[in-house]
């Protein structure tokens, strides 16, 4: 009943609402206090909260805490750790139901239990995706606008009676029919915006070359497989559906930095670290930064950059788009959602010298940019 009366409110309050409302992009929180960069999170979140008092909800792209391969409930117990740490957001003045609305990143769903705890820990979302899928993906409309979560982090179940006949099955969309329905459905009913997000991204910025939906895979020379070109030819699906219902942006995660770009009039919009380990974009050949994790060199990067059609060379951006806009940031975004348009704010702190966990300078405007309609 009490869930009921709920969702009442937040279509009543969408109604109200309809000329202009602000919601919230974050993602990739994990770090070292009990699956979470606390300091970091919080930092971000009370600086949100604090000049944009008349947000109404928050949409978090994944990678909230580490995980862990073998432990499911050592991830239950970080997930529930990390709604504590984000109790200002939920107990916020004037944001409305469920407060946050959450996509599967790889680093939640790392062992077959995972999905099962994620539900049990985020009941509160919408239960109208696929129904292998129920509470991993979905979606709702708020005043003028459509919102679809998308699970880009499955598991592979396969035979349920033999345990080791599973495995992640991450990196791609799985349920694109569904997709298309919701996005078609969302037009029809007159929607001015759409917005889609899912933790993985079509077009890698910057550490995640190698994976995200094109999934190239490591050490890839150029040769492109059944298997990649499969995972390419999904991706490319996807965007086109972006293109063809004239959404206005996907918002995304996993690589820990922020950066947008716009491909074929659609907004690619990376929010991809609120307190993970922040990443080095994309290798130009000028470049000369030390790298973290699986970031490669640029003559490594090459082949990937041809596969995936990027500018590159001297001189280039190494970037799908040749208007991207990237800062190497601990990050969050505004959007504000009228009528006509969506003017986007991107707040954003640099690291302290010499790491990639801590905040060393002020949260201020590092980006600012308008999606027209």
């Amino acid at each position: 009943m009490i869930k009921n009366i709920f969702r009442l409110l937040i279509i009543l309050t969408s109604i109200s609402f309809s000329q202009g409302f602000k919601f919230a992009a974050m993602s990739d929180s994990r770090g070292s206090d009990n699956g979470v960069n606390t300091p970091v999170l919080t930092a971000l979140t009370n600086h949100m909260l604090l000049n944009n008092p008349d947000l109404k909800f928050v949409v978090f792209a994944g990678d909230m805490v580490n995980g862990h391969k073998y432990d499911p409930e050592r991830t239950k117990r970080e997930l529930f750790h990390w709604k504590e740490v984000m109790a200002p957001v939920y107990n916020h003045p004037g944001i409305v139901w469920p407060g946050i609305w959450p996509a599967v990143g790889n680093h939640e769903i790392r062992h077959r239990d995972d999905e099962n705890n994620f539900r049990e820990v985020f009941q509160d979302v919408y239960m109208n995706g696929p129904k292998e899928q129920k509470g991993l993906s979905y979606s709702f409309d708020f005043g003028n606008s459509h919102f679809c979560v998308i699970n880009t982090d499955a598991w592979y179940y396969g035979n349920l009676e033999d345990t080791t006949d599973d495995r992640p099955d991450w990196h791609y969309i799985k349920y694109m029919d569904w997709l298309e329905n919701d996005l078609k459905s969302a037009s029809e009913r007159g929607m001015k915006h759409i917005f889609t997000f899912s933790h993985e991204m079509p077009f890698p910025i910057g550490g995640h070359l190698r994976d995200g939906l094109p999934n190239l895979g490591m050490k890839f020379n150029g040769t492109i497989d059944s298997t990649r070109q499969w995972y390419l030819d999904r991706s490319d699906k996807f965007w086109n559906l972006m293109k063809e219902y004239k959404a206005d942006a996907h918002i995304c995660g996993h690589e820990h930095t922020y950066g947008r770009q716009e491909v074929n009039g659609v907004f690619q919009v990376l929010n991809g670290s609120a307190g993970a380990p922040l990443y080095q974009f994309n290798p130009r050949p000028e470049d000369d930064t030390e790298n973290f994790g699986y970031e490669m060199s640029y003559e490594d990067a090459i082949p990937y950059y041809e596969a995936l059609k990027y500018n590159h060379g001297k001189g280039k951006n190494s970037q799908r788009s040749e208007n991207f806009v990237g800062f190497r940031a601990f990050n969050y975004s505004i959007y504000e959602v009228l009528d006509d348009k969506v003017i986007v704010k991107t707040y954003g702190a640099y690291p302290k010298e010499n790491s990639n966990t801590e905040i060393g300078t002020e949260i201020e405007l590092i980006d600012e940019f308008i999606i027209s309609k």
